[in-house]
This record gives structure tokens, sequence and C-alpha cells, in this order.
């Protein structure tokens, strides 16, 4: 009994230590932004607006940078995966890559709109980690496809019938990832929470889960960015703030039952 005591304690603790890596990271990452957008963004001296000009010029070459560094990460960490060595060092150079890369193209791309968007899903992110390591699975699951709800009517409001493929786009790997979402849940569902990948059987989510608020999940998000589409930016506008309470009520529900 002890024994099974002190492994727990073991994993909350590792458990709270990846929040907090995750949490230091959002915190170094807003700062990134916050000197964009104070500095790029919006120069006020000529000497803001001379480093402006010249990071616009360079973007390009950052942008493939960063692309060729984040690929050579993902290279060394795959080649560590076969060798069984630590995957850590690997692994947080690909992290730290793979922001910095999306960072650079969205502000390349979208300018200001593009910075201030990053600004509000940097936590957003940090969230969705500590929602990952502390809560249920299936909370998980659906906190991150009612998210990327939120986010496509974002940019459904903001784009206003500008950027269709853009928009388009981003709705049709929505929809895959819904319909995804509803078959995985329906295998798991029949197999107690596990999913078979290969030979190996998986424990994803735990078997007492609960699979309607996944479902219902789907549903909702579909329907609200459905009604984006049709309603235009007002609609948008308005069907965020359902998807922002349902994620309140599933809060709620599973803090409730996780005590």
């Amino acid at each position: 009994m002890a024994e099974k005591h002190t492994a727990q304690k073991r994993r909350e603790d590792a458990e709270l230590v990846r929040v907090l890596v995750w949490f230091g990271a959002a915190v170094v990452a807003e700062l990134v932004l916050l000197l964009l957008n104070r500095y790029y963004v919006s120069p006020h001296t000529g000497v803001e607006m001379d480093f402006q000009i010249a990071l616009y010029t360079h973007f390009p070459l950052v942008i493939g940078v960063l692309a060729v560094l984040f690929a050579a990460s993902v290279v060394w960490l795959l080649a560590g995966w076969k060798k069984r060595a630590s995957h850590i060092l690997p692994g947080a150079a690909a992290g730290i890559a793979l922001a910095l890369l999306v960072i650079a193209v969205v502000t390349y791309t979208f300018f200001g709109s593009g910075v201030r968007l990053l600004c509000g899903l940097v936590p957003a992110v940090a969230v969705l980690a500590l929602v990952y390591y502390l809560y249920q699975k299936e909370f998980f699951a659906s906190t991150l496809l009612s998210a990327l709800g939120i986010l496509g009517l974002w940019l459904i409001r903001r784009a206003d019938g500008r950027y269709p493929v853009l928009v388009y786009g981003y709705v049709a790997v929505v929809v895959v990832l819904l319909l995804a979402a509803l078959a995985v849940g329906r295998t798991m569902q029949r197999n107690g929470g596990a999913l078979k990948l290969g030979d190996k059987r998986r424990q994803i989510f735990s078997r007492s889960a609960s699979y309607v608020p996944l479902y219902v999940t789907c549903a909702l998000v579909a329907v609200c960015i459905a009604g984006g589409l049709i309603g235009g930016i007002s609609a948008a506008y308005y069907l965020m703030f359902v998807l922002v309470a349902w994620l309140f009520a599933m809060a709620v529900y599973y803090t409730v039952k996780q005590m």
C-alpha cells in the first residue's frame, strides 16, 4: 500500500513539473510576442521603424532557418527514439523550433492581427496542457475540439469574407478531426476506453469514462461553425460564447467528477 502511494505521489510530482514547464514556456513565448507587438507591429521611433523594415525584409530567411532547425530536431528525436535514448533534449529543441517557426510565419503573414491571435493562443495552449496532465483524458479531448471550434469562429469573424481558402481549409480540417474523434471515441467505447494500435492495446480513456460529452462536443462544434459560416461575423461572435459556456460547464462537471 505504501509503495502504491509513493508511486502515485511520484506520478503527480512528475505531472506538476510538466505543467510548470508548459507554463514557463508560455511565459517566454508571450514575452517574445509582446516584444514583437511593441517593436515590430507598433514602432514609435525611427530606430524602431528601421528594425521593423529590417525584420520584415529578413523574415523569409528567418522562417527558412527555423524550418531547417525544426526538421533537424525531428530527425534527431526520431533517431534517439529508435535507439531508446533520452528524448528530452531533442524534444525540447523541436518544440522551441516549432514555436518560433509558428510565431515567425503567423507574424510575417498576418502582421498585427496575427500577433494578437498568438497572444491569445499561447495561454490557451498552456491551459490545454494543464487539462491534459491534471484532468481526465476525455475532458482534454472535448476541450481541444472546443478550442478548435472557437478558433474557427474567430477566424471566420476576422476574415469577414476574405481569405476564403484559409477559412474553408481550416473548416475542412476541423470537420475531419471531428469525424475522426467520433470514430475513435466509438471504438474506445466498445473496448472499455482502450485503442488498439497495431499489435499493442493502449488505454486512452478510463474504463468508467462517459462518452456523451465528447459526442455532444463534436455536434456542438460542427453546428457552431456551420452557423458562423452561414450567419456571418455577428453569428460567429455570439457562437464563440456558446462554446466558451460549454467549456465552462464541462470544467465544472469533470472537476466535481474528479473529487
